[in-house]
């Protein structure tokens, strides 16, 4: 269809020939604008043979110049872009030097910044994003890894344990080499024999643990995957009789029985993949030692954590322990730390280290000491110094 006149030879319509696209498409629209009677409207008509066809209007005050667009020049001329706030997508295009000034005087808010469009529904679809993200990390990720957790093969959760060892003892380094492992001949010997008794009191098989000290001041000890159980120095050096470092191994092996350590570091690994996937990827090696991190600051549930309690409630009288060991390295701790440091931290999150002294001490009730302990003095004695070698 024609946008002129009748033909070559008709009449011009009144008002000034510009370009106008009404946002729907992007066809351009020849168009006449014209002032409505009281001043305050702009009146875009398209024609066709002379007929009316279509007329847009336009309100000054909500008329704006296009972002970015506001000091064209068309060849030496000044060449106009505006908007509306009505129909952002528009646009109309002026070149006619008298109505570009026209529009300066009367249109009071050309140079304001259109509002915002569509905010409500950005913050709908924020929302929403922040929504997703959180049922996965805290739900869709702990089913997953729970189920992975009881499939996953041995020989894997192993594998995972081993990296995640070296990780550990990287991520704790103090220079350029690994945390260095403790493996004075007799001390070895002595940790070996506590771990005999541990593990042959429980209902794992004999392969089922391996336990290593590391030359580490921290007062900790936690499990990681495939059944690795690690015990700093600070513990060992912190620990008054060989039964208070069983106990504390002893609801270790509660953690590697029920698989916590592989199910955390599968959370672990998923949460980090997804937050990666959300903020970008934040430098893999940072990942690695932040995710080594966690596992050695495991915070089970309240549910673990108390179903590892009762393991080794369980399992110390029969290893030749009273439940009771671990009270008073929990108190001496709590006095010197409070609740939030060392391994007060770590066996205090869920539930309070108060409580588990008072459950400790009552599994304890109607125990009899055992005719052989777990280690005897010269084997204590190794074990203390098993890092100096």
């Amino acid at each position: 269809m024609s946008e002129s006149a009748k033909g070559p030879w008709g009449a011009e319509p009144e008002g000034v020939r510009c370009d106008f696209v009404d946002g729907k498409t992007a066809q351009r629209h020849l168009v006449y604008a014209t002032w409505d009677d009281s001043g305050t409207q702009v009146e875009l008509r398209q024609y066709d043979d002379g007929e009316e066809v279509r007329c847009w209007i336009w309100s000054l005050e909500d008329m704006r110049y296009v972002e970015g667009q506001r000091k064209l020049r068309w060849g030496q001329a000044p060449f106009g872009v505006y908007t509306h706030l009505q129909t952002p997508a528009a646009r109309l295009y002026v070149r006619d030097t008298r109505l570009l000034q026209d529009l300066e005087r009367r249109a009071p808010n050309l140079a304001q910044r259109p509002p915002v469009q569509g905010r409500g529904r950005l913050l709908g679809l924020i929302g929403g994003a922040v929504a997703s993200v959180v049922l996965i990390v805290f739900v869709l990720i702990p089913l997953i890894a729970d189920q992975l957790a009881t499939i996953l093969p041995v020989e894997g959760e192993r594998a995972l344990g081993d990296k995640t060892y070296e990780q550990v003892r990287t991520a704790f380094s103090q220079g350029y080499l690994p945390i260095r492992e403790c493996l004075a001949e007799d001390g070895a010997a002595a940790l070996q024999v506590m771990e005999d008794r541990l593990v042959a009191a429980s209902d794992l098989t004999a392969d089922a643990v391996t336990l290593s000290v590391l030359d580490f001041d921290m007062v900790n000890a936690f499990a990681l995957p495939g059944g690795r159980i690690v015990v700093m120095r600070g513990l060992i050096d912190e620990a008054e009789t060989p039964d208070e470092v069983a106990a504390v191994i002893a609801h270790e092996i509660g953690h590697v029985a029920h698989r916590d350590p592989t199910r955390h570091a599968l959370r672990s690994v998923g949460t980090f993949g997804v937050l990666s996937l959300v903020l970008g990827d934040f430098a893999g090696g940072s990942v690695v030692l932040l995710g080594a991190n966690q596992l050695v600051n495991a915070q089970y549930s309240q549910g673990a954590e108390s179903a590892a309690d009762a393991y080794a409630h369980d399992l110390l009288p029969r290893a030749g322990v009273s439940p009771a060991a671990l009270a008073p390295l929990f108190e001496r701790l709590k006095e010197a730390y409070g609740d939030s440091e060392g391994l007060a931290a770590h066996l205090s999150s869920h539930p309070q280290l108060g409580d588990r002294v008072t459950r400790a001490r009552a599994a304890a009730e109607g125990y009899k000491a055992a005719k052989k302990a777990i280690l005897t003095p010269d084997e204590w004695r190794n074990l203390r110094n098993i890092c100096r070698f």
